[in-house]
This record gives C-alpha cells, structure tokens and sequence, in this order.
C-alpha cells in the first residue's frame, strides 16, 4: 500500500474512532462529533503527534467536565446563585464550541502539513525545520484551551471561597463570572498545560524518527516548562478578555447569575461584545502568537 494512503486510512479510523466513542459518551452532540472528525481528521493527517495531543485535550477536558458536576451545580446554589447561559446540565458540546476550541488548531496543522509537503512527516519543534512555527501555533493553542478548560471546570470544585475578579483582584464575585479567577484555578491551569505539553513529547518519542530527535533534549525540557507557564497565561487572558469583553450580571427577579444584559439585571462586570466561544477563540489565537513570538527566539 502506499505509504500516504497508509496514513490517510489510519488518521481516518483513528479520528472515526474517536468521534463515535465521544459522541456515544455524551461528549458531544452529534453536529459536535461531526466537526470534530472533520477537524481532527485534517490534524491528524498533518502529524499523527498532533492528534495525539488533541486526544489528550478532549479526555482531559471531558474529564474535567464531569467530575463533581452535580457539586459545582450545588456549589453554585449555596452561593446564592444559579448560573444562566452556562450549562445547567451535562451538555454535549456542539459545533460552535468545537469549532471555537478546533479551529485554529487545525488552520495551524494544515500549514503545518503544506510546509512538511503533505508527506504527514512527524518533526519534533526544532529551529532546524521551518514547519517549528506552526508546530509551537499547534500546540500552544491547544496548551490555553486545555489551561482554562481545567481551571474553569476544576477550579470551581477545589476552591475554598468564590473567585475574585481580575480586573479588581478586591472584588470578590459570585462562582460562574466571566473573568473569576482563585488560587486552585490557575493551579490547575498550569497542570492542563503540563499534560500537553507531555503528551506532544511523548508522541514525538512514539512517532518521530530517532535520527529527528537527536540532541533535542534541552529543547524538550524547556518546551514543557512553557506549556506549564502558558497553560497558566492562556487561561488568564481568556479570563481579562471574559472580564472585559463578555458580560455577567445578576438578575434580581430570577435570582440568577446571567450574560445578557436585561431590565431587571444588575452588572457585575464586562461588555457585552463577544460569547463564551469568541472569547475561547479568541484567546487561544493570542496565547498562540504569543508563543510564536517569543519561544523561536529563545528555544536552543
């Protein structure tokens, strides 16, 4: 057979595969596990690794999702708040919020794959390929998502108080603010970044050719201490673009915590300019530029 028919046929039952245990989960709608097939099926073609990080991000998160849920529901009731907009129930997530979390990950791989002439080579991040670029955009774009995924849905379990708001770190704020953030949030952050970036490094050590790997030691020990520290700074610009830029108040008839504006709503913070999925969107393509910017220039 040949060999990019091979890998074609392999990322297409692994993604397959994949999307139908996920879907059957309740994971995802069934709009949900279509877009992510499509979307993980360009990304594992592209590099192999690069699904191998995206599965760890979808366990990983999903994980984190339904742990404790009937808690952080109860949690949030004894706060005096119930949380309109967010999920109430353990809802699938549907095509918007994988494409909001997927999307640029896969634009990332693509170019990756263009770069690499489709040849679907797994190349680990090294200043000696010129596809590194879209390797790091790749894998610090999942390294935020998988950051604030964590510290929203585990930090809540774990934190001993209610968050206090970024932009005000005095103000103290009700459980389910757009831009909340507590002590237990950013630590778990900075683990969701740590799995990634353990998970790339362990796909590479599986997938990538041992002649590609040599003397790349130093590279791979800085890589996971930034995915560390970049789980922790992507989830804090999605909560200052949250507290900014997406509104939270509270409605006094209902007693709910919401994010519409309404005549009897009271603003806790933000504007309302942007959902819940543009601010993922749109911070995961910072922290990614960010990476960009910065870890070519001081990788060895």
């Amino acid at each position: 057979m040949d060999l990019s028919l091979f890998k074609l046929l392999r990322s297409f039952i692994l993604v397959l595969f994949i999307a139908v245990v996920e879907y059957r989960r309740g994971s995802f709608t069934l709009s949900g596990a279509i877009t992510g097939f499509v979307l993980c099926f360009c990304i594992a073609y592209s590099n192999i690794v690069f699904l191998f990080v995206m599965i760890t991000f979808v366990l990983s998160g999903s994980f984190a999702t339904r742990y404790e849920f009937d808690f952080k529901q109860t949690k949030i009731n004894e706060n005096g708040h119930n949380v309109r907009g967010r999920k109430s129930n353990k809802a699938a997530r549907d095509y918007s919020q994988v494409l909001c979390n997927g999307a640029l990950a896969c634009c990332y791989a693509l170019c990756y794959c263009s770069q690499t002439n489709y040849s679907g080579l797994s190349l680990p991040i090294d200043n000696r390929h010129p596809s590194t670029i879209y390797s790091i955009g790749f894998l610090f774009t999942i390294v935020c998502c998988c950051g604030d995924t964590l510290a929203s849905e585990l930090g809540s379990v774990f934190a001993r108080g209610n968050p206090r708001l970024l932009t005000n770190p005095f103000r103290i704020v009700p459980i389910g603010t757009n831009g909340g953030i507590s002590l237990s949030g950013c630590l778990f952050s900075l683990f969701g970044g740590l799995i990634i970036g353990i998970s790339y490094i362990i796909g590479n050590m599986i997938f990538c050719r041992s002649d590609q790997l040599i003397n790349t030691s130093a590279i791979t020990i800085q890589l996971l201490l930034y995915c560390t520290l970049f789980g922790l700074v992507g989830s804090l610009i999605d909560s200052l673009l949250g507290a900014i830029l997406q509104f939270s108040g509270y409605d006094r008839e209902r007693n709910v915590t919401v994010q519409k504006p309404g005549p009897s709503v009271e603003r806790i913070s933000g504007r309302n300019i942007l959902s819940n999925n543009q601010v993922n969107l749109f911070s995961s393509f910072l922290t990614s530029i960010l990476a960009i910017w910065i870890l070519p220039n001081i990788l060895l």
